[in-house]
């Protein structure tokens, strides 16, 4: 018996979005976690055919030394049409959500960011972004010293709540 299958000559795979064109974003975002104990800021976010770049800052105002490092960055990006979805997608967050990880943070961050320093910087990617991509930061885990093992004793996780469509 021989049966023809009319239209399925092959799979058809989703057709990504192109490139998103050069842009520098200018931000001002500034965020602030558990009653202050942190101010997260984000100056700014530049796109461009070789890559991605974002200017952040985390101020540390709680009483303790925190764990931070360049990989306590990163570029969270989601496909999606929906500010609903972007919500459910970053809130609750019980563990460092998918990110793009830069690979250059200058200058590199201390090891542990005393109480009351600020740490600001510049990380960068080598990701080619997509138009349409809503893009948000993250921010750490940062954990304190004391901690035997960075993956169990994240203390600060956190995505900016702001967001840009790109």
């Amino acid at each position: 018996m021989l049966v023809a299958l009319a239209g399925c000559s092959g799979i058809q795979r989703p057709t990504l979005a192109p490139p998103a064109p050069p842009k520098d974003v200018d931000l001002g975002w500034v965020e602030r976690y558990a009653a202050g104990q942190f101010t997260f800021r984000v100056g700014r976010i530049v796109v461009g055919p070789k890559g991605w770049q974002a200017t952040v800052a985390v101020t540390n105002n709680s009483a303790s030394p925190y764990r931070i490092g360049p990989q306590s960055f990163g570029l969270v990006a989601l496909d999606t049409k929906s500010q609903a979805e972007v919500k459910r997608l970053t809130e609750n967050l019980t563990r460092t959500p998918p990110a793009l990880q830069p690979v250059r943070v200058t200058p590199s961050p201390p090891p542990l960011l005393a109480p009351g320093a600020t740490y600001r910087g510049t990380i960068q990617g080598t990701e080619v972004l997509r138009s349409g991509t809503v893009l948000r930061v993250l921010f750490g885990p940062f954990t304190r010293p004391e901690a035997r093992d960075v993956t169990q004793g994240a203390e600060v996780l956190w995505v900016t709540d702001h967001a840009v469509r790109i």
